[in-house]
């Protein structure tokens, strides 16, 4: 399957599926709600090759459900791009379902959480998508319930969301609230969850605190470059910005690949919904910024992200990559592009600045795929097990691969002050955008 010439076979293989059933079908042996979920994948070491696994209410608990909902999305939208065996296709929609749902119980049952703004990144990637495509009612309302918890974080004072409750490493340790208001560039991506709701609902507090939280993040996370910094705390007594940090970049000043990938692509959703040019101009100089940052590298696959594009290299020839950023850097282009071809030529072409940001979005998977698609393939076996030796429903048996995860070489958090420092690894949520950047094509007609 190309783009413009651009080969994503990779994306809609059978390995793509085959993996994702490997690692979802441990989940099923286990009662539910599951006690942890998939993070991060060593490629070195005793536990290499296997997923190590987070408490259920980290941050990234919904990446997982989200790419078995991501295949099922295209099981029920677009049979074509998943690429499977045919004696497959008659089991594999109503088993990825069923691990859907299997999967997504602890998410349901964390819904109203109020101690984290990571509600987005938790319930949309399964739940919001199990209600589009299965019309759920627990879903929405479990989606219903995280948009109003999201909002309940939010401070008039400081005209911004909460972002973490406290802040620790060993360099500072940030506790108290009444003092520190801790707000991070990543929060751009979960006001899209308070968009949808406010809509859905008819209510536009959702919605104004979701575009009042994006002017302050344009005001005092963004440098006059449209870099970004990773956090800024700020005194909720004046709403006055105290210090601008980071926590997982490699300095203060320096530049965050990922942080800066989550405003593209917060800034682009925040457009789509509001329709005011000033979020998309935003998001636009942001991915210029990192376009030409990647542009800058020297090394082999420039156009996939070194981890801190201001970080010093051991080997300059072989920096510590993120792929994470990357594949989420695509996402946001491709929003980018989508909203460019709903104006008038010179309005697009204005902001645009000659940029083609489709083709650049492209060549980065493109880069992505060559360098971090794992080698060793999963693929489906040639035979088949009844379920318990009896019954209509067959279980997919799966050749499995080696490594769980489709992509290798991301970063979640190199800073040298980080309490949990771990890097070049495999990574819950760069395969995930991996698949809905796949997704996003199929749904534009693209592909």
């Amino acid at each position: 399957m190309k783009t413009k010439g651009v080969d994503l076979s990779a994306i809609y293989s059978e390995n793509v599926a085959a993996k994702i059933l490997q690692v979802a079908q441990r989940g099923i042996k286990q009662q539910a709600p599951l006690p942890t979920y998939p993070e991060s994948v060593p490629q070195a070491g005793t536990e290499g090759g296997r997923y190590e696994h987070r408490e259920a209410d980290f941050w990234t608990c919904g990446f997982f459900p989200g790419s078995i909902y991501a295949l099922l999305e295209r099981s029920v939208k677009f049979p074509q791009a998943l690429s499977v065996p045919p004696r497959c296709r008659a089991q594999l929609q109503s088993q990825l379902l069923g691990m859907g749902r299997h999967w997504s119980v602890a998410i349901n049952n964390m819904s109203s959480r109020t101690d984290t703004h990571d509600m987005g990144f938790i319930v949309q990637p399964a739940l919001q998508k199990d209600w589009e495509l299965t019309g759920n009612p627990e879903s929405f309302q479990s989606v219903v319930n995280a948009a109003y918890a999201l909002a309940s974080r939010y401070d008039p004072n400081v005209k911004a969301i909460r972002s973490w409750d406290v802040a620790i490493n060993d360099r500072y340790s940030m506790t108290d609230m009444s003092t520190n208001f801790l707000v991070i560039i990543d929060s751009m991506c979960n006001l899209d969850l308070l968009y949808y709701i406010g809509h859905c609902q008819n209510d536009q507090a959702l919605i104004d605190i979701a575009t009042t939280h994006a002017n302050t993040i344009m005001d005092s996370i963004l440098r006059p470059d449209y870099s970004s910094y990773h956090l800024v705390n700020f005194d909720p007594r004046t709403g006055k910005v105290q210090a601008k940090l980071t926590n997982q970049g490699y300095q203060d000043e320096s530049t965050w690949s990922r942080g800066q990938a989550w405003s593209i692509m917060g800034f682009a959703q925040t457009y789509t919904w509001t329709k005011d040019l000033r979020y998309l101009d935003t998001a636009i100089q942001c991915a210029q910024y990192f376009v030409k940052r990647l542009k800058e590298g020297k090394h082999h696959h420039p156009l996939v992200p070194t981890w801190d594009f201001d970080a010093p290299q051991a080997d300059p020839k072989e920096p510590l990559r993120d792929v994470s950023a990357g594949v989420i850097a695509a996402n946001g282009l491709l929003i980018i592009h989508q909203s460019l071809q709903s104006l008038p030529d010179d309005e697009s072409a204005r902001l645009a600045s000659g940029q083609q940001f489709l083709d650049i979005a492209l060549q980065i998977v493109r880069e992505t795929l060559d360098m971090a698609l794992d080698k060793d393939l999963a693929r489906f076996e040639e035979e088949t097990d009844l379920v318990n030796g009896s019954g209509p429903a067959e279980e997919l048996k799966v050749r499995p691969s080696s490594f769980d995860a489709i992509l290798r070489h991301s970063t979640a958090n190199n800073n040298e002050h980080a309490h949990k420092r771990y890097r070049d690894h495999g990574l819950v949520y760069a395969d995930y955008f991996l698949l809905e950047f796949g997704n996003k094509l199929l749904r534009a007609g693209l592909v």
